[in-house]
């Protein structure tokens, strides 16, 4: 029998040659990108990162006693913080009851200034203002930003620095 020309000759054999090789090589680039990434977030994950902004929580006593002011009973919702730049800044929230924002007002300054409606900077939500500067005795001033939250409550931002 001899072989046509449209006949397809079977390729000979030679062990020990495979593509294997070739496998590896196209298989290597992917798994080395990602072993690379891997590698990159376990150093972000480690490392620190952390900015020192310079604010950090206080106890409100010390930020009410720095403005020269008691603080209010009742008040819900308290957070106090620091911000140490070069003179002291300390900020206080809370929500107080409407009805006793001006009574703890007049009680810790009853030397006033009281709350005003007017020329208030703090945007048109801000329906109560005070601006105290130093006095005699005392380093701080005082700014009071009193905006209604609801009927009945005031969300207040006490703010005491040096000028």
């Amino acid at each position: 029998m001899t072989q046509t020309e449209t006949e397809t000759v079977p390729e000979q054999v030679r062990p020990g040659r495979t593509r294997w090789g070739v496998f590896t090589a196209i298989l290597a680039v992917p798994t080395l990108v990602v072993a690379g990434l891997i590698a990159l977030l376990v150093a972000w994950l480690f490392t620190d990162d952390s900015v020192d902004t310079g604010v950090r929580k206080v106890s409100c006593t010390e930020a009410f006693a720095y403005g020269e002011a008691k603080p209010p009973t009742g008040a819900r919702d308290l957070a106090c913080v620091l911000e140490a730049a070069q003179d002291p800044r300390y900020e206080a929230r809370f929500r107080l009851p409407r009805a006793e924002v001006n009574a703890w007002v007049a009680a810790s300054y009853p030397d006033g200034p009281g709350l005003r409606n007017v020329q208030c900077g703090g945007g048109a939500d801000v329906e109560a203002c005070m601006n105290r500067g130093p006095v005699a005795g005392q380093s701080s001033s005082v700014q009071l930003e009193v905006t209604y939250d609801g009927s009945n409550w005031s969300v207040v931002r006490f703010v005491a620095f040096t000028p």
